[in-house]
């Protein structure tokens, strides 16, 4: 073959996509209609490769609307843990912004875990199990695999009579380890022993936090009660007073509208400790 005759056929990428073309123009007159797809016309993109530009992704455009469609998170108010066990470690995954926490009834709560959740001021209930799913047993809570309530109804019902019945009682808080031999000397209509603080700081944010929730009163009986009445003087929603004396009492109560009652540790009994606290919850009650 002559070199003239190869010059003929030296022909260009672009002359040889304009060929088949214009063969597929020819052979497949319904070719027009299926060019609407731009993944699949050719002209759209000369320079791509036509077998590559049919498997094309989608385009940019389509990418940030489906990016902008995308829900952003939430901040929960409410949300339930099922650990079995509720402890400083099942707390690290409250996200922040969190009111309220609510467990299963046979959930052990540890005093560090509650200590916990009063600094962060988050309130926590024990769910009352309510319609149980056929053939499980399990409360719809409980086996809700989000975590969230899903009977929020209930809950705000559980969390108000709890509140109601608070506001009601006077709070006695201590460092004292016989604190709790208070429950069989007080009535529980009336007042709610505390669990036995770790200090004194942790009894006064046990207190500022009853009262913040509508507790009437408290009583802490402290051991260091000049640094905690000086501490509480500085909280706006308290009223502190110390009783170092069955005499105390009586000038409290008539000199100012105290609510929280400090007990020197090394002053007072379980049974003094019963007497100061019966005669001030007659006084809160007869001044309502």
């Amino acid at each position: 073959m002559s070199p003239s005759a190869n010059s003929k056929l030296d022909l260009s990428s672009i002359d040889i996509e304009r060929i088949v073309r214009e063969v597929l123009a020819s052979v497949l007159p319904a070719m027009p209609a299926a060019t609407a797809n731009p993944s699949a016309n050719p002209s759209a993109n000369p320079s791509a490769n036509p077998s590559a530009a049919s498997s094309a992704p989608t385009s940019p455009t389509a990418i940030v609307k489906s990016n902008a469609a995308e829900p952003r998170p939430q901040s929960i108010d409410a949300m339930h843990l099922s650990a079995p066990v509720l402890s400083l470690d099942s707390l690290r995954s409250v996200p922040s912004g969190t009111k309220q926490i609510t467990v299963s009834s046979t959930a052990l709560v540890t005093p560090a875990a509650k200590d916990w959740l009063k600094e962060k001021g988050i309130g926590w209930t024990r769910m009352v199990p309510t319609a149980s799913s056929p053939g499980t047993g399990k409360s719809p809570v409980a086996s809700n695999p989000s975590g969230l309530s899903t009977s929020v109804a209930s809950s705000e019902n559980l969390q108000k009579n709890t509140m109601e019945t608070e506001s009601k009682r006077v709070l006695v808080t201590g460092s004292v380890l016989w604190l709790r031999t208070l429950e069989k000397q007080l009535c529980p209509k009336s007042s709610r022993i505390d669990q036995v603080q770790f200090d004194d700081a942790a009894s006064l944010r046990a207190v500022a936090q009853a009262i913040r929730n509508g507790a009437p009163a408290a009583i802490a009986v402290v051991k260091a009660p000049h640094a905690t009445l000086w501490q509480a003087a500085r909280d706006e929603a308290l009223r502190p007073s110390i009783v170092s004396q069955w005499s105390d009492l009586t000038e409290v109560l008539q000199e100012v509208p105290t609510n929280l009652l400090i007990l020197p540790a090394s002053r007072w009994n379980t049974a003094g400790t019963a007497n100061i606290a019966r005669k001030f919850i007659d006084h809160i009650r007869a001044n309502r």
